[in-house]
Parts: C-alpha cells; structure tokens; sequence
C-alpha cells in the first residue's frame, strides 16, 4: 500500500519545483488552513482524560499492593503452622472444604470492601472533584 502511495506522490513531488526547497513546503504546510477544526476546550478534555486514565491506573496499582500485602499476612501465620507446628495439611483442607461457602463469602466481602475503599471511591472523588461527572 505504501510502496503504491509513494510511487504515485514521488513523481508529483518531482515535477513540482516547490518539494525540492525545504523552506518553501514547511512554509506552505504553515500557511495552509486545517481542514478540520478542534474546540475551544479540547486541551482542556484531553488533560482530564489522561488524568483519569492515570488516577485509575494508579487506584488500582495501589489496590493490588494491599492485596498483595493481605495475602502475604494472610500466608505467614499459615506458613508457620506448617513449619513449627507441623500442621496436618488434610485437616486444612477438609476443614477448607466444609467452609468453602463461608471463606469464600468472607473473602469476597474483604476483597470487594478493599477495592472499594482503594478504587471506586477515590476515583469518583476525583472525577468530581475535577467536574467531570
């Protein structure tokens, strides 16, 4: 597709003396009115779309770490159950199995309570804080 579009334009730009002086194109591209025309709050609407677009990514980065950081807390009294105090690991898992519905529910709630409080809230804090809602 390229290689057509250049074939065409090359033999236009060669036949114009214009292409041939740097200055005389920039100028010309300078001069010539857009064919299209932005709004006067263009800059404005792009700034606060990219702010949003970082404050999300950062809510949500900032939600993973807790996440992380839970189940890390999470991980090490388990972890030294089964080193110093040589847990059954049947037992965790039969007694995981007969609470799936509770733990799961548990877990659910402290996860959709974490992001919550890290993400949604602080995210349409700030989208009305910049009055975008």
């Amino acid at each position: 597709m390229w290689k057509l579009k250049k074939q065409i334009f090359l033999p236009i730009m060669y036949n114009e003396e214009k292409y041939f002086d740097t200055e005389k194109l920039v100028d010309e591209a300078l001069k010539t009115e857009p064919e299209f025309m932005l709004s006067d709050n263009f800059a404005n609407l792009l700034v606060q779309k990219i702010e949003r677009k970082f404050a999300w990514e950062q809510y949500l980065r900032e939600f993973l770490i807790y996440l992380g950081a839970i189940v890390g807390l999470l991980a090490v009294p388990v972890a030294i159950q089964f080193i110093f105090f040589n847990a059954n690991l049947q037992e965790w898992i039969r007694l995981l199995a007969n609470n799936i519905s509770l733990i799961g529910g548990i877990l659910f709630l402290l996860v959709f309570i974490l992001f919550a409080d890290r993400v949604l809230l602080r995210y349409f804090m700030h989208r009305s804080s910049t009055g975008l809602i």
